[in-house]
């Protein structure tokens, strides 16, 4: 697919008139799924898919398109071709844009991850299969995905990774409790798959037992690292670290750029690298190794654009126009998994928050409700699962005077998502332990 890419890019700057630049971004994979319902095969296929971006400018005005191809160059012509003509009409319509980046440096580089990919069949055995009073359901995929850049100023970037990514379930038939698992990785490592869904079959036992639902109050919990990815999430979609909106005080993370420290103990940053995330952004500038966001509890640093840079005159660190986290990596902490239990004492065990969203900016609040496996915990043991209640809590406080523990592991929690396509991103995080954590329903 490289070769092709790079192809399409030296025909796409053959096009060009005077005065003209272009870029091309390229998104593609091949991908192998099935999707499971009830512990047999629902749906299964395979997708290979190219999306190009265009993006062609000219006297500070730019205009993009993306399109389909298929990979073939000599069918592929006619359709670009005719993108670039309608692009070139385009431009002449436009206004100058005043804010327009310049196209990156010219340069070159490549990353390729080695991996073993699974079979069909080892894939669909370890996401599907009866069990004893519950059915299991969820997406197994599998395959290769691909980034490439090209400019018409001499940049090439290409990256690709194989991935593994499966996404399972599993439901009581005779109560309402459901265990969740996954397990990601570039290298296909069945015995850590199975067990991970081993552990979620031996949470089972306690999901089954009656429901012990707290009243509202505030309770000491264990968040694991995807309940924590969880509650962070609808701060990343707002901009939490995006240096524009800091600059216009719409981050609900402001305060932190504004005299508000966390405890000392959180550090987050900014690593492509710690989740196998392209060096590159959409863009085509490079990233810096880290990005540090949160340094020892202070707010350090923010996610700038090139626009955001070209408008606030800032210096750019590469990332995508949406300043979003895309590989965060959080510092992990001395409490064993292990002890979780034990620490907790009496209170909450949580898996996963679902449905999060934002309550409120001031003080980073966020609400979601119990799913998955949600305990109640008593004398430092689990007595049972707590039904569906709704978390109401400051992220700031619970990283910060309401922090009380992290763990001292952390775990790749890769990007789940497969809407248009699969995406090389995630986040590397511990879980943690907080004191309070506010129950409002």
């Amino acid at each position: 697919m490289q070769s092709w890419f790079y192809e399409i890019a030296n025909y796409s700057e053959s096009l060009l008139s005077p005065g003209e630049e272009i870029s091309l971004h390229l998104k593609g994979e091949r991908t192998g799924f099935s999707r499971i319902s009830a512990g047999k095969i629902r749906q299964a296929g395979s997708i290979e898919q190219r999306n190009l971006e265009l993006a062609l400018r000219s006297s500070g005005r730019e205009v993009r398109m993306s399109l389909m191809l298929s990979g073939d160059l000599s069918n592929d012509r006619s359709p670009l071709r005719a993108a670039l003509d309608k692009l070139s009409r385009t431009l002449e319509s436009l206004s100058e844009d005043p804010h327009l980046p310049p196209l990156p440096d010219s340069g070159s580089s490549e990353s390729r991850f080695e991996g073993e990919l699974p079979s069909k069949s080892e894939m669909i055995q370890t996401l599907a299969g009866e069990i004893p009073l519950a059915e299991s359901c969820g997406i197994a995929m599998t395959g290769i995905m691909y980034r490439g850049m090209a400019t018409s100023n001499a940049v090439r970037r290409w990256y690709e990774a194989p991935l593994t990514l499966i996404d399972g379930s599993m439901h009581l038939t005779q109560h309402s409790g459901a265990a969740k698992w996954t397990w990601s990785g570039r290298d296909w490592n069945p015995e850590e798959a199975q067990l991970r869904k081993d552990r979620a079959l031996s949470s089972l036992e306690l999901l089954s037992r009656p429901v012990d639902t707290p009243a509202a109050g505030e309770y000491r919990t264990w968040l694991e690292p995807a309940a924590l990815r969880d509650l962070l999430g609808p701060l990343l979609w707002n901009g939490a670290f995006s240096a524009r909106a800091l600059a216009k005080g719409s981050s609900p993370f402001s305060a932190l750029h504004n005299g508000r420290v966390l405890d000392s103990r959180v550090s987050i940053h900014e690593r492509p690298l710690s989740v196998g995330a392209p060096s590159f952004g959409d863009l085509g500038f490079s990233l810096p190794d880290t990005i540090p966001l949160i340094d020892s509890g202070v707010g350090t640093g923010r996610l700038i654009s090139p626009r955001t840079a070209m408008e606030l005159g800032l210096e750019t660190n590469g990332v995508n126009i949406d300043e979003q986290v895309s590989a965060m990596e959080m510092s992990t902490g001395d409490l064993s998994s292990d002890q979780t239990f034990e620490a907790v004492g009496d209170g909450l065990w949580l898996s996963h928050v679902h449905y999060c969203n934002m309550a409120a900016r001031e003080g980073a609040r966020v609400t979601g409700v119990t799913r998955w496996i949600a305990l109640r915990v008593r004398d430092g043991k689990p007595v049972g699962p707590v039904g569906t209640v709704r978390i109401d809590d400051s992220v700031l406080r619970l990283l910060g005077e309401g922090l009380l523990q992290i763990g001292d592991q952390s775990e790749i929690l890769a990007d789940t998502h497969s809407y248009v396509s699969r995406h090389p991103k995630g986040s590397s995080l511990p879980g943690i332990l907080v004191d309070g954590l506010r129950v409002v329903a």
